[in-house]
């Protein structure tokens, strides 16, 4: 098998592979279908997580051989049950210190907004400055339809919905841009999705069914 990636490419963007620890087993997760591979890429780092410095080191080989407009917190695992290693990387090149990035390059978290409740504290003050924006996968207004869409580990479960709702807010308080995804083949109502992102004033994506078999 192909060696683990720790950065790979999709489209115009440099996805960090960050972990494959996870606080929810969603239905629609592609991870296990595939095998852990994405595009011919291996994610499968789950024996051995590297450090900061790894990965800082992977994004400027990466930007030696051709250049990207956006680096994306995203790959099988959930960004945030590393913070410290993501804040680590995102400083790194805040700070101009990696060769051919400007430091305030573009910068997203992908999540599924239970930053907090792994972290037990808000973390939205630490996102501010070290990002620019953050994809939150919400997929439904209806907390039970949550718990069964996310399957959240148990100490997730009480807490969960509430806590991405509000992590979703604090987020369009605080950074440059908020969205909000769901799946349009979930049975969610569209409608209550779509009329919180107009409260917040934040952006919305409704992704297609058929979009995850192509991933």
């Amino acid at each position: 098998m192909n060696t683990a990636k720790l950065v790979y490419r999709y489209n115009d963007s440099l996805y960090i592979n960050l972990t494959n620890q996870c606080p929810t087993k969603c239905v629609f997760c592609i991870k296990y279908l595939w095998k852990m591979q994405f595009h011919g890429y291996n994610l499968d780092i789950s024996k051995f997580e590297p450090n900061a410095d790894a990965y800082i080191d992977a994004i400027g080989k990466e930007i030696k051989i051709a250049g990207f407009n956006e680096i994306i917190f995203c790959g099988y695992g959930e960004p945030t049950m590393r913070l410290a290693e993501m804040l680590k990387i995102s400083s790194a090149i805040r700070a101009g210190k990696i060769v051919g990035l400007q430091s305030d390059f573009k910068i997203r978290l992908n999540t599924n907004g239970l930053g907090n409740l792994i972290n037990k504290r808000n973390i939205v003050p630490e996102l501010k400055g070290s990002i620019n924006s953050v994809s939150i996968s919400l997929n439904t207004m209806d907390p039970r339809q949550w718990l069964h869409l996310m399957n959240p580990l148990s100490e997730y479960r009480e807490e969960g919905f509430l806590s991405v709702l509000q992590f979703i807010k604090d987020c369009s308080k605080n950074l440059d841009k908020t969205t909000i995804t769901a799946l349009d083949n979930l049975g969610a109502d569209l409608e209550k999705l779509n009329a919180l992102a107009k409260e917040l004033n934040i952006d919305i994506r409704i992704r297609s069914g058929l979009e995850i078999k192509k991933l």
